[in-house]
C-alpha cells in the first residue's frame, strides 16, 4: 500500500501517545475531506525494538509516500532512522525538481518541541505552516494536546498541516526502491555532545560512490548502509544524463 502520508519522529515514552492522537486526528481531517477510502489511509513511524547501533532499516514508508511529515525535535536529528526518511523523501523531491522545476514541494514541517532547535529554525517551520503566531506554541506542537484550554489553536494548526499534505500529495514526488538508496545523500546525525553548529547537521554530507553493483535491474535486494560501502572515486547524477554502466536509470513512479 502506498501511504498518504507518513508521520516521521522520534517521539518515544508516554510522549508518543500525543504523537497517536495528533496522526489520528490528522486522518480524521483528510478522510473528512477526501472520503474514508483506504488509499488515504497515513501511516505513522514506529522505531520500538529497532537497533540504532545498527544504523536505519533499508526499507522505510518515506521512500513511496505521498507525503512526509515530520514532527521536528532535537532528537529527531540524533535519529539515524529519522534523518534516514528525511533523506529519502529529500531526494525524492530532487527527483521531480529535475524533472518539472517545481521547487514548492517539500516535507511538511510541525516543531512537536523546540526545546533545543535553533530559534530560527523554528520559526521558519511555523510561518511555513500558514498559522499566525498566537496558534504555533514557542515550545512546539505536542504541548497543544496537553493543554485544554488550547483547542482552538490546535485545530488551527491541524488544519493548516492537512491543508499543505493534500497540497503535497497532489504533487508527490517519484517513487524510490530499496536499490535506488545506493545514490542516496544522507542527513548527517547530531550527536548528544557535539558542538558542530546546527548549519553543518541541517545539511546533507557527500558518501562515497560505489559503482560496482551486480544483480539484475529488476533486483530490488535491499542493500546495506551506504556508509559501509566501499570507498571509490566520487560522482553524481543529473536528471537529464543517461545513466553510465552498471546504473539504474531514474523512473516514474506510479503516482511522480
Amino acid at each position: 500500500m502506498v501511504p498518504y502520508f507518513f508521520i516521521s519522529h522520534a517521539v518515544g515514552g508516554s510522549g508518543r501517545r500525543d504523537v497517536e492522537f495528533f496522526h489520528a486526528d490528522l486522518q480524521t481531517e483528510i478522510k473528512g475531506r477526501l472520503g474514508a477510502e483506504s488509499r488515504f489511509d497515513g501511516v505513522l513511524a514506529d522505531y520500538r525494538g529497532c537497533d540504532r547501533r545498527a544504523g536505519p532499516p533499508p526499507d522505510t514508508p518515506a521512500m513511496n509516500c505521498r507525503c512526509l511529515v515530520v514532527l521536528y525535535s532535537q532528537e529527531y536529528f540524533r535519529s539515524p532512522s529519522c534523518t534516514y526518511d528525511l533523506s529519502v523523501f529529500d531526494e525524492r523531491v530532487n527527483w521531480r525538481l529535475h524533472r518539472t522545476g517545481d521547487a514548492s514541494v517539500v516535507p511538511v514541517g510541525v516543531v512537536w518541541n523546540a526545546a533545543g532547535l535553533p530559534a530560527r529554525f523554528a520559526e521558519e517551520t511555523a510561518r511555513r505552516s500558514g498559522t499566525t503566531a498566537g496558534d504555533y506554541p514557542r515550545r512546539g506542537v505536542g504541548q497543544l494536546i496537553r493543554d485544554p484550554g488550547a483547542r482552538g489553536g490546535y485545530v488551527r494548526v491541524l488544519r493548516s498541516v492537512a491543508d499543505q499534505v493534500l497540497a503535497v500529495a497532489d504533487r508527490s514526488p517519484p517513487t524510490m526502491t530499496a536499490r535506488d538508496v545506493g545514490y542516496l545523500t544522507p542527513f548527517r546525525t547530531m550527536s548528544r555532545t557535539s558542538v558542530v553548529s546546527w548549519d553543518m547537521h541541517l545539511a546533507p554530507v557527500p558518501v562515497p560512490w560505489h559503482g560496482r553493483r551486480t544483480g539484475s535491474p529488476q533486483d530490488d535486494t535491499p542493500r546495506g548502509p551506504v556508509a559501509e560501502r566501499p570507498d571509490s572515486p566520487p560522482r553524481t547524477r543529473s536528471w537529464f544524463s543517461s545513466p553510465g554502466e552498471g546504473e539504474r536509470p531514474i523512473l516514474r513512479g506510479p503516482h511522480g
